[in-house]
Formats: structure tokens, C-alpha cells, sequence
């Protein structure tokens, strides 16, 4: 072989690498930070200023109740999670909440989980009710076991490099202006770590957890409930009907490892087989008997690539059913333009030749072959660039 054949493959080798690189480098430097319009509350302090900002809400409540919300510290420790669907996740675990002795006893305690689904089967037993005390202050502390299903939205975009956030969303049993939950950062060891209410052992699946945090969120509901002020009659502002609800969030993001055994290794593989169907097209008879070349058994291992590969886009499309495009799915686009441009090549090296073919027939298919890798790994940079 030419020594300026050699470099050419040396070349093409070189530029396959480097996008390999620029990839590698941007899975590696992937971050998806928490975009939510939550308020998020992390400590005491953050929650004091919170609850100070928005003096002018329980403001409101007070007209409306004639009394200020009564402040019940609520916390969580999660046992599981599991997503049962992609917008479907199932969260057992202990919840706790703290009475003050002056609390009315015709409200109900209790609470109730705003995006629960199949409610039927939502388990929420209550596990202990016992007083305690408090800095000498006498309270009602009240446990629930639970086990529910909550539906909630999620952005798997950058699925499998994907960080969503799943929530419980809390509501007091009796809805109304006169409660405000509130975060109970007593009731944990350190809420200075990344991580708190979890249990050690939940088994995680092919998830890992980032953080816990709880947040509040002003909910701009579009009626009162039926809950009026003093006068029913009086003009009612876009601020009577904000109601501000608590979230006790889990940040996850995916395992990357599995991902890229399930989804990724199949390409690598379908790519290799597409790669030695390149280097068997050869017009030297000899050659083309000895590799077993010949255009109609080509077609048919890109017929059985292609049925390969679309399957396994269907099952990853599956998974996301209702959502856009994610970033793995680019993939199996490119697999499939690449198809094309590989049978078009068979087509177009075994036609007559012509002035415009001969760029392709060049000394038995070498550029289509020397371009092969640097080709599609960079056109698999593109959408890694973008998106990620």
C-alpha cells in the first residue's frame, strides 16, 4: 500500500478521534441545573426570609380568616422511588407533622398529595400520634406511613444524559388560607449535606440521586374555592387566589453506564457491521469473490440493519411516548441517513462510469471508506454540541 494511503487512513483516523473527543467531552461536562420558578428553601434562615417576603400573602389570609395561618412543620423520609411510567412515579415513605396545642379541633390533620394518581390504591395509614415538647411549648406530633403514585411532568431531552427533579406536592387535608406547611428542618441530622430525608438503602435502579431540598411555589389558581372574606360581596384581587404550596423535591440523574450498554453499544456495533460492508465493495473480481461481494446480498444486510435499528428506536420512542425528540433518538436519525448514504454509494460504484462518478469509483471506493467514521461521528457531534 502507498505510503500516501497510509497517511490518508492516518488521517481519517485522526478525525475520528477527535470527535470522539469532543463528545466524550461534553458527556463528561454535562450539567442540567434545576430550572424550576420554585422557591427553593434549603435551611432555617432560607425559610425565615421566605416566609418574610411574603408577609403581605398572610396578610391576605388574615382578612379572609381573621387570623394568621397556622405554620405546621411537615418533613419526609423516603424509602423508594420508582418510576412506574415515564410521567408516573411511585414514592414510599414516612411523613410527619407537628400541631401546636392551639390548633382549632374542628380542622382536620392530615394531608393530601396534590398529583396523586389512581387514588384508589394510595396508601396513607397513619403510624403514630403521640405529645411532645418543644423548647417548653407543648405540641402534637402526627406520623403517616404512605405509598402513592404521583403523575408529574418531566423534561428526558437529554435522555440518557437526562436530570429531572421528582416532587411531592403537598395540600393540608382542609384546604383552605388558614394553614401554611412548612419545611420541619429539626427533624433532620444535617440539612447542610446535599442529601437528607433519604433512606440509606434505597435501592436506586438507574437513577442517582443529587439532592433533596424542599421549595415553596406561589400556585395562582384562577378561584377562591369558595372562600370568602369578611364581606363576600368586596372585589376579589388576583392575589386572593394565590395559594403557596410546599414541594419536598429528589434531584436524580440517569446512570449513564446502562444507558450506554442499551443504546449506545447496539449503534457502535450496527456501525462496525455498516464499516466491514463498506470495505468488502470492491470491482476486482478476485477480491469481490473472496469477500463474497455482490450488490444484492449488500442490500439485504442494510435491510436487516435498518429492521435492527428501527426496532430499537421504537422501544427508546416508547419510553418518551408524548415528548419531543430526546438527544438519543438524533442518533438513530443519523444510523439512518447513513443507511441511505451507504446503499447510494453500492448504487453509485457499480453504475457505468462517468465523470461523475469517478470520485466514488477512486482506486476501488477508498474516499467513501476513508470517510466513513470521521463522517458519522461528526455529524453524531452536531446534536451533542447542540443540545447537550
Amino acid at each position: 500500500m502507498e505510503k500516501y494511503i497510509i497517511r490518508l487512513w492516518l488521517l481519517s483516523f485522526l478525525v475520528s478521534v477527535m470527535a470522539v473527543a469532543v463528545m466524550t467531552y461534553k458527556w463528561s461536562n454535562h450539567s442540567h441545573p434545576y430550572e424550576g420558578n420554585a422557591h427553593i428553601i434549603r435551611n432555617k434562615s432560607q425559610l425565615e426570609g421566605f416566609l418574610q417576603s411574603h408577609r403581605h400573602h398572610h396578610d391576605v389570609a388574615q382578612f379572609k380568616t381573621g387570623h394568621r395561618p397556622y405554620p405546621i412543620p411537615t418533613a419526609f423520609f423516603i424509602q423508594s422511588l420508582a418510576f412506574v411510567t415515564a410521567t408516573d412515579v411511585n414514592v414510599t415513605g414516612f411523613v410527619w407533622q407537628t400541631y401546636p396545642n392551639d390548633f382549632p379541633k374542628d380542622f382536620e390533620k392530615g394531608i393530601v398529595f396534590a398529583e396523586q394518581v389512581n387514588s384508589a390504591d394510595t396508601l396513607l395509614t397513619k403510624s403514630y400520634e403521640l405529645p411532645i415538647k418543644r423548647d417548653g411549648i407543648q405540641y402534637d406530633l402526627v406520623g403517616w406511613y404512605f405509598d402513592v403514585t404521583v403523575r408529574q411532568s418531566f423534561d428526558y431531552s437529554h435522555y440518557p444524559l437526562d436530570t429531572v427533579t421528582v416532587w411531592l406536592r403537598l395540600w393540608p387535608k382542609q384546604t383552605s388560607n388558614d394553614i401554611l406547611l412548612t419545611p420541619d428542618f429539626g427533624a433532620y441530622k444535617k440539612t447542610n449535606k446535599r442529601t437528607f430525608g433519604l433512606d440509606f438503602e434505597m435501592v436506586h435502579g438507574e437513577w442517582n440521586v443529587d439532592e433533596t431540598f424542599f421549595s415553596y411555589k406561589e400556585i395562582p389558581y384562577d378561584t377562591n374555592f369558595g372562600y370568602y372574606g369578611p364581606d363576600p360581596e368586596s372585589s376579589t384581587s388576583a392575589e386572593d387566589y394565590l395559594f403557596i404550596d410546599l414541594f419536598f423535591n429528589i434531584r436524580i440523574h440517569r446512570k449513564f453506564i446502562d444507558a450506554f450498554i442499551i443504546n449506545l453499544v447496539p449503534l457502535f456495533i450496527v456501525a462496525l457491521l455498516l464499516f466491514a460492508q463498506l470495505l468488502a465493495v470492491s470491482r476486482k473480481k478476485d477480491l469481490a469473490e473472496h469477500v463474497g461481494f455482490n450488490i444484492t446480498g449488500t442490500i439485504a444486510t442494510y435491510s436487516a440493519v435498518l429492521f435492527i435499528i428501527l426496532l430499537a428506536h421504537i422501544q427508546v420512542r416508547s419510553q418518551f411516548a408524548g415528548s419531543g425528540l430526546v438527544y438519543m433518538e438524533y442518533f438513530y436519525l443519523i444510523m439512518y441517513l447513513k443507511i441511505f448514504l451507504s446503499v447510494a454509494n453500492i448504487f453509485i460504484f457499480v453504475l457505468g462510469r462517468s465523470r461523475y462518478t469517478d470520485i466514488i469509483r477512486y482506486r476501488d471506493n477508498l474516499i467513501p471508506k476513508l470517510l466513513y467514521w470521521p463522517v458519522l461521528l461528526w455529524m453524531l457531534v452536531i446534536p451533542t454540541w447542540l443540545i447537550l
